[in-house]
């Protein structure tokens, strides 16, 4: 019974860890929440996360994750939206299929000076980035 006990507790700290990034909506800054809502004003649910010095706003559409990354000043980063695999630009697959790599997810990515980038996890914890036409760019540690 004791182990049962410790198992479950170290599970409850395992999962708050987990979750340590996910912050309420007033640690945000207000430029943050503006900057934010004026990019997406269609967005009514999503959440922050603290990025580094940054904040992450977070949200589902379409059965996809979405997420835009802000400084505390309220200046747009970057932002993150999955897609489907078959989304991503022949030429990247090509290259995972050529360098015998398996890929779990695909997104498309932004950054403020609206370079289009995108990302392919694969094993390990890896991601490959492409650029927009599909060229192999570098490897990255995925998220």
């Amino acid at each position: 019974m004791k182990r049962i006990f410790l198992f479950m507790a170290g599970l409850g700290l395992l999962a708050q860890v987990s979750f340590a990034q996910r912050i309420p909506e007033s640690e945000v800054p207000i430029t943050c929440k503006q900057a934010f809502h004026k990019l997406y004003p269609q967005v009514k649910n999503f959440f922050w996360e603290k990025e580094g010095k940054n904040f992450e706003a977070n949200w589902k559409e379409n059965h996809f994750d979405h997420s835009a990354v802000f400084t505390p000043e309220g200046h747009f980063v970057s932002s993150e939206t999955d897609i489907p695999i078959s989304n991503l630009p022949e030429a990247a697959r090509q290259y995972a299929r050529a360098h015998h790599l398996t890929i779990r997810e695909a997104s498309v990515n932004a950054d403020a000076q609206g370079t289009k980038t995108f990302e392919a996890d694969i094993a390990h914890g890896k991601a490959l980035i492409f650029d927009a036409t599909g060229q192999y760019l570098k490897t990255v540690a995925g998220d």
